[in-house]
């Protein structure tokens, strides 16, 4: 099953590669990947890439050995020209810590694909239409991982906007002021578990299902993408600026 976010995630490395954000032989990590990650790569001419997983024999991974710690990374602060991750961060304990991590071992840009706390998500959540609590992914992996830093234990969906991130940034480096570009959008895939959830109160077939959320989602995201339950951030590390307070000549430079 694909995971929310997947398509959005190969449309912004597109995007990027396209606009010269990203080149093709820059040093990429790649976060929390699996086998999905590996083929996106591929497909988007990455050759450059280094994946870890903090559940590296989970089903969803195609890595092997050792657990990486997501809130302790092995790596020394700008050591890749680019770090990136999708649907990850919300199996950490400390999604916070975790992104601190991608973005101190990043040089130019994070890039990370996650849910949305919007308030469209939020009531969707009180309805029981969404889970606050991510419990399919524990039983793909046989109750022994899939969870909160890939154990065995459901994680808490762990869900964004835009004035935490910012928030977050701003703290990860005070004096810089860091761009952050954000993408928002409706995922209404029929394989979706809230999807799911929707398509039996219905009373849809697979195939009604498939086509009314196809359109359902055309239409939420031409009226209303800002509320939509997936959160796309590039965290501009090449871009950013000292703040005029910290202009002096010993701090003009990184």
């Amino acid at each position: 099953m694909t995971e929310p976010g997947a398509s959005t995630f190969a449309r912004l490395l597109r995007e990027h590669l396209r606009s010269g954000v990203i080149h093709v032989d820059d040093s990429v990590l790649v976060q929390f990947a699996g086998t999905f990650d590996e083929e996106v790569c591929a497909e988007v001419g990455l050759t450059s890439c280094t994946f870890v997983n903090i559940a590296p024999d989970s089903p969803s991974s195609a890595i092997e050995g050792a657990a990486v710690d997501a809130h302790d990374m092995p790596y020394p602060s700008g050591s890749f020209d680019h770090v990136v991750g999708h649907s990850g961060l919300h199996h950490c304990s400390r999604p916070h810590e975790a992104l601190h991590e991608m973005y101190r071992i990043a040089r130019k840009t994070v890039l990370f694909v996650e849910n949305q706390d919007s308030a469209a998500m939020r009531l969707a959540t009180r309805a029981g239409v969404v889970s606050w609590h991510e419990l399919q992914a524990v039983v793909a992996g046989d109750y022994v991982s899939g969870g909160v830093d890939g154990t065995g234990v459901p994680n808490f969906v762990y869900r964004w906007t835009r004035r935490e991130l910012a928030k977050a940034v701003a703290a990860y480096d005070p004096a810089y002021d860091v761009p952050i570009e954000v993408h928002t959008e409706w995922n209404l895939g029929a394989e979706r578990a809230a999807s799911r959830v929707l398509q039996e109160r219905l009373g849809l077939s697979d195939q009604k299902a498939r086509r009314v959320f196809a359109r359902g989602q055309r239409m939420l995201n031409r009226v209303a993408s800002r509320q939509g339950n997936i959160f796309g951030a590039t965290i501009r590390k090449d871009l950013a600026r000292v703040h005029p307070w910290m202009a002096t000549p010993t701090s003009m430079k990184r």
